[in-house]
């Protein structure tokens, strides 16, 4: 027995309803780590271009003949620190992907200033170029490039700083070996003054190579200290939604 068709119930026609095409949003985060990239870049170079201008002057001229070293320190200093920082934020705070393969172009740059400066100094002391203030000013310098070298490493998560100390290991064994032919062959070596001289540069580059290939993590509790911070920066910003602006 068949139903009749006005007995049965009526439904209203399913009406599908088009969606508004999704228009696509400007990524913030990733303009942001590159604009911050790009700044820091320009920070560091500036920075570094002006250290190795210093740096020459110093070595050829001499340190007295060099007017306002001191400002002319703190003017490399700023925009030093400056791109330092900007440059964590656009690693840490945006995951900037590609400033860290930069940053280990940079350090092994300076490992090489480093290594250059080491035989310059090597030199000066082989031919006693120096007096008490020119033996400081020399310590200084080796100081300050090895001090950004370690800066830059802070940098890049997970650089090994080993692969650094191998050149100066080796840069500093010969070094060894010119102090040794030289006060034992060279009868104008000069005095204790002179060997103290040489073997306290020795000592300070071989310690802090030394160091570097023990890889004992003296900087690892900063870095993960930067690292946490920045996570706890990132996760508050994924829960309130602000990774991606639309424009």
């Amino acid at each position: 027995m068949t139903t009749p068709k006005d007995s049965l119930p009526k439904t209203a026609p399913v009406v599908q309803k088009k969606k508004p095409p999704v228009r696509k949003g400007v990524d913030t985060r990733g303009m942001l780590s590159i604009v911050t990239m790009l700044f820091s870049i320009a920070a560091i170079s500036i920075a570094l271009f002006g250290g190795a201008k210093l740096i020459y002057d110093i070595l050829e001229l001499g340190f007295d003949n060099v007017d306002k070293v001191p400002v002319k320190v703190v003017a490399i200093s700023f925009p030093f620190v400056v791109g330092w920082g900007i440059g964590l934020v656009s690693i840490r705070g945006f995951g900037n992907p590609i400033y860290p393969i930069i940053l280990r172009i940079y350090s092994w740059g300076c490992l090489v200033a480093t290594c250059l400066l080491y035989f310059k100094i090597i030199l000066k002391l082989f031919e006693h170029d120096y007096t008490g203030q020119k033996f400081g000013t020399y310590i200084m310098l080796l100081a300050g490039i090895l001090f950004v070298v370690l800066c830059l490493h802070l940098l890049v998560d997970g650089q090994d700083l080993r692969p650094f100390a191998i050149p100066l290991i080796i840069i500093s064994v010969i070094h060894l070996f010119i102090i040794v032919a030289n006060f034992i062959f060279n009868e104008d070596a000069g005095g204790m003054l002179n060997l103290l001289g040489d073997f306290t540069v020795f000592l300070f580059m071989i310690t802090t190579s030394g160091l570097m290939l023990m890889h004992l993590g003296i900087f690892s509790g900063v870095r993960e200290q930067i690292g946490d911070w920045f996570s706890e920066k990132t996760v508050e910003e994924s829960k309130s939604g602000n990774g991606n602006g639309a424009g």
